[in-house]
């Protein structure tokens, strides 16, 4: 390969992984929601499930996977239900945390969505994923802040889906599980490395060029992606979008369902 070739390849690559898309909203997720920790393992899982795609295309099998229209609407069909299963536990996870807000307000309403988040925070965490302690106060029977903590205790029960799905009790493992099967459910990823390597990498490429491209496009993207959960995980910020648990989770559900909407949309145009 020429140098214009790896300044084109690395030009492509990086305009790739900077577009918002699921990736990139799961990090920021479990970034805002979470630890640190947490992200950087969202982060490592990101770059396994891209790592594998590179290996893919790079052996040729992501050319065999778009010309095979059966192993192709398999692949798509599959990401885009685990995408929506996605988006689907996120919103609901929205609508249980909204629900979370009312029930801790004395009055049954909440004015405001922070100091709301604050109640909850003295009742279900005493202590901030982000380092901060706060104390955890006595709850009578029947207040308003246990029934906020029932309704929590729904969000994470058996009707809200797997928990390695959402970031209530993230653990390292479930973070790179989440990023693994994220990164590796979106189709549309087949799309792009066939026309990045198809038009950029040689068929008959040496093993050691090989080796060269994979090890340059898998330390660029996780230098982005790090850097995406380093600063989405800083406290001052993390601790503001806490305050929207409701808001990031529905965006993210969101996000999820419109992407897993757009492979189904693919699926059945081009069927």
């Amino acid at each position: 390969m020429t140098g214009a070739q790896y300044t084109a390849l690395l030009g492509l690559w990086i305009a790739g992984i900077v577009v918002p898309g699921p990736d990139i909203f799961l990090i920021l997720r479990n970034a805002f929601l979470s630890t640190r920790r947490n992200a950087v393992f969202t982060v490592l899982g990101v770059m396994v499930g891209n790592f594998t795609w590179i290996t893919l295309s790079l052996m040729g099998v992501t050319v065999l996977i778009s010309g095979n229209p059966v192993l192709k609407l398999v692949v798509q069909v599959a990401g885009a239900l685990f995408l929506a299963r996605m988006g689907y536990g996120a919103i609901r996870t929205g609508v249980l945390t909204r629900a979370q807000r009312t029930a801790a307000a004395p009055d049954g309403t909440v004015a405001d969505a922070a100091q709301a988040d604050a109640v909850l925070a003295d009742v279900a965490a005493p202590v901030s994923p982000h380092g901060s302690t706060v104390p955890e106060p006595p709850v009578a029977e029947g207040t308003a802040a246990q029934r906020g903590t029932a309704v929590q205790q729904e969000s994470t029960g058996r009707g809200g889906g797997p928990r390695f799905l959402g970031p209530t009790d993230l653990t390292p493992w479930r973070a790179l599980v989440q990023g693994i099967v994220t990164n590796l459910a979106n189709a549309k990823a087949i799309v792009f490395f066939v026309a990045l390597f198809g038009s950029l990498v040689p068929a008959d490429i040496p093993w050691w060029e090989a080796l060269t491209v994979l090890g340059m496009l898998v330390a660029v993207g996780l230098a982005w992606f790090l850097s995406v959960a380093w600063v989405g995980s800083v406290p001052a910020l993390a601790d503001r979008f806490q305050a929207r648990t409701a808001e990031v989770e529905t965006v993210s559900g969101v996000v999820f369902l419109l992407v897993a909407a757009g492979l189904l949309v693919e699926v059945l145009v081009t069927a």
